[in-house]
Parts: structure tokens; C-alpha cells; sequence
């Protein structure tokens, strides 16, 4: 497996999950998590990397990679506001934006990550509970079909019941494409999750 100390990007933006899960959008920070792990800053790396570059656009990138001690790698997105069309869109970018990344400076391709990565978006359970969108939302979105929080939390418990994990936002089509494995956390499973490894 690839240490991520031997790549002088990855060893450059080192941080912990606490500090790469901050949201400061608002006037109130908030952590998604308080978990002093070791991580890359992943939104760091990609600065860096793009600066050489000279891109007109500047891609978007997941928040953190953490090696789990267990012989893979993690991907973490960190998304405190509501999941919506245009959000999961987003995360979709990310997700690739970060796969091209990665593999660029690690020399791998994406079977490496196949076999030795996975990915967890960590979301706010409270917010994408409830299902209603804001009068705003709603008007841009009247055409399409609205993501249903209700259902994606009905369908990790019958999940649960079945022994089987339910990924939300769509972003299953993930796993065994660009990943190993991919889960959608709320904050408490995440910190269950980390308390394992």
C-alpha cells in the first residue's frame, strides 16, 4: 500500500479529521467531527497541485485521505448542509476530480484505488432528516425528482435489518468503479466507524 509520507504533497498538508471537517461557512463553526487522526488535507493538496498547472478551472476535491491501519486508504467528504440535486452533483465532481488527483501523483490508476481505497461522506443526520427545502430550492427544482432524506434513512435501517449496508446520494455507483468500498455515515457512525479502527 502507498505511504502517504513518502509523497511530499501528502506530507505537506497534513492535519487531523477534526481540523479538515470544518464547516466556517456560517458565523458558528462547526466540526462534523473530533477526531485528532492523522489526515491529509486533501482541499490542501489539490491547491498545490493545481498551482503548477495553470488551469482556468479550478477542480473541486474531497476533504481528507487517511491511511485506516488496516491496509487501505480513506477518501472523506465532510457535507454539513442539506444533500440536495445540486450538492450530490458536487460530491459526484469531487469524487473525480480527487480519483484524477490522486493518481497523478501517486503514478497509480484507478485499479490501484479500486483495490486500496475507499470513500466516506460524512453527513449531518439533523439537516437531511427533515425533508422539506427552502421556497428557493423548491422552485429551482420543480422539474426534477427532490432527494428524500426520509427515504434514504428508511432505507439504511431496512438495510440494517438485512445485513446490508444502503449508501445514500446515489453514490453507490462508486464501488468497484473508482473504489473498494464506499459508505455514507451520519457524524455518529463515522466516529463508531473510526472507533474501530
Amino acid at each position: 500500500m502507498i505511504d502517504l509520507n513518502a509523497y511530499q504533497i501528502f506530507a505537506d498538508n497534513l492535519s487531523t479529521l477534526k481540523e479538515t471537517s470544518l464547516d466556517n461557512r456560517d458565523e458558528q463553526q462547526k466540526y462534523m467531527t473530533l477526531s485528532t487522526r492523522k489526515a491529509v488535507n486533501f482541499d490542501g493538496v489539490k491547491e498545490e497541485y493545481v498551482k503548477l498547472l495553470g488551469v482556468s478551472e479550478i477542480p473541486k476535491s474531497n476533504d481528507a485521505l487517511f491511511d485506516d491501519g488496516k491496509g487501505y486508504l480513506v477518501f472523506v467528504e465532510f457535507k454539513n448542509g442539506f444533500m440536495d440535486r445540486l450538492k450530490q452533483f458536487a460530491v459526484r465532481k469531487k469524487v473525480y476530480d480527487s480519483a484524477l488527483i490522486f493518481t497523478d501523483i501517486t503514478s497509480t490508476g484507478i485499479s490501484y484505488m479500486r483495490d486500496h481505497v475507499k470513500y466516506i461522506l460524512v453527513y449531518n443526520e439533523t439537516v437531511n432528516r427533515c425533508n422539506t427545502l427552502d421556497e428557493d430550492l423548491k422552485k429551482k427544482q420543480k422539474t426534477t425528482v427532490q432527494p428524500s432524506p426520509s427515504f434514504d434513512s428508511f432505507a439504511k435501517n431496512v438495510g440494517k435489518c438485512a445485513n446490508e449496508e444502503y449508501v445514500c446520494f446515489g453514490l453507490k455507483m462508486f464501488q468497484n468503479y473508482c473504489f473498494k468500498e464506499v459508505h455514507t455515515y451520519t457524524e455518529a457512525e463515522f466516529d463508531d466507524y473510526l472507533s474501530t479502527l
